[in-house]
Order: C-alpha cells, then structure tokens, then sequence
C-alpha cells in the first residue's frame, strides 16, 4: 500500500470537522506523515469530481452532507443499498467509493453496551446518514421505529424490520442541529446525537461514531491490507484527548 499525496474532508460545513485530524492522527501510528490535509468546502458531487479530475496523485477523502446520495448517484459503476457514500478514493486516476456510516454507528452503540441484534431504534428523518443506519441496524437484526422527520425513512432494504410501536431502546434525531440530542418527545430509553459542534468531547457518542467510520474506511477502502495494525476507537480517542 502506498500513502495519498492527499486526505481530507469534503462537504459543506465542515469548518467543525475532526476528519482531517484523524487522518493525521491515524495516519502517524501507521508511520505516514507529511501529506497534505485538505478541508474541500463543496456543495454537490460534481464540484467534487472536478477538483479530484484537476489534482494530481491519489486522494482520500471523507465525505458529508450535502453531497453524500449525490456522490452516489454520479459514480455509476457503483452503488450502495442506502444510495449514499461517505469516502472516496482517487487511485492511479481510478475511483473508488464506499459508505461506512451505517457500521460506524453499530459499533459505536456496541461500544456502550447496546447490542442492535437485541434492541429497537427510533429514527427521526430519512437522509443518506439516516439510511445507512437504518441497513445496518437490520442488517444487525434490530427492529425500526421511523417517527417522520423533514424527510421520511421510506422503504428499502431495513422495510421487512420496521415495526409499528411508541417506544424504542434507542432514539437518534437526524434533523437535530449539531450536538443536540434532546429527542424529548421521542419515547425511548436512551438518546444519542450523531453530530457534533466545536464544543465536543471524546466522550460523545457522535465523535465515537465518526472515530468508528473513519477507522472502517481504512480498513474497507484505503488501506485493508493495514486493517490489523489499526488503532481501536477507545486508541484513537486517548490520542485525540492527549492532543487537546
């Protein structure tokens, strides 16, 4: 495997993102240093795909809203069953895309105890991070709880696991503004928010959960012949919190 001339993060905002320090801060306990960080403030996949056909020499980067299902939909020869990718990968002029949204948020409720395959989740909205989540978590053999939102879950592949209830082991508002987790007229037993602000702490679930996707992208697509000398998440936030 060969180190990018180039890593980052691509979406509009991300001014609060921590993507580009973990790609730093992975990148040094694998023995990668000196390679430039970029923070592309793009709006739709084509902006994207421009800047990546102008650059030279290979790049990854994470990417976030808004152009998520747009990426999807412009790489053609690859899809995802949630319509949405969140890393892509510029190799010898070739790309390669995948979505770790959805096993990043499984792995960080497993990593507080909540087993999905034995659990409800109630989910507010319907976008590419909602979605994503929504396959995991039947993929994982939990049930769904869709409760509306500025845009509805709809069907796809998680459909045969949706339930019709009021309550839920888990709720996750995906329209809350950044870092607000107060899903107080969600009836669940615990409330977890999947954004975050410049406020955050190692110690949030949202961090947890993008620790988590950004060590997964590593392992499926830029570096899986790295995935045992990977760092785990708890390794990743000690050296987050050393760095403050």
């Amino acid at each position: 495997m060969r180190a990018p001339s180039v890593w980052g993060i691509a979406g509009s905002p991300i001014d609060h993102s921590i993507t580009p320090t973990l790609f730093k801060t992975v990148g040094e306990t694998l023995g990668m240093a000196s390679i430039e960080t970029i923070a592309l403030d793009v709006e739709n996949a084509e902006e994207l795909l421009r800047y990546l056909s102008e650059r030279e020499g290979d790049i990854w980067l994470s990417c976030t809203s808004p152009i998520k299902h747009s990426l999807h939909t412009s790489i053609v020869d690859q899809t995802h069953p949630a319509s949405s990718f969140n890393q892509i990968m510029k190799k010898d002029n070739t790309y390669k895309a995948a979505n770790t949204d959805g096993r990043g948020f499984i792995l960080a409720c497993r990593e507080m105890g909540l087993e999905p395959s034995k659990a409800s989740i109630m989910i507010r909205g319907g976008g590419s991070t909602a979605r994503s989540v929504a396959l995991e978590w039947s993929r994982s053999g939990g049930v769904i709880v869709p409760v509306g939102g500025r845009r509805e879950l709809g069907n796809g592949p998680w459909t045969a696991n949706i339930v019709s209830q009021n309550f839920a082991d888990l709720g996750v508002d995906f329209d809350a503004i950044p870092g607000d987790s107060d899903t107080s007229d969600m009836n669940v037993t615990t409330k977890v928010s999947v954004s975050y602000g410049n406020d955050w702490s190692v110690d949030d679930f949202a961090i947890r959960m993008v620790v988590a996707q950004h060590l997964l992208s590593w392992e499926v697509l830029y570096a899986p012949d790295l995935r045992d000398a990977l760092p785990s998440v708890s390794e990743v936030c000690a050296l987050l919190s050393a760095g403050d």
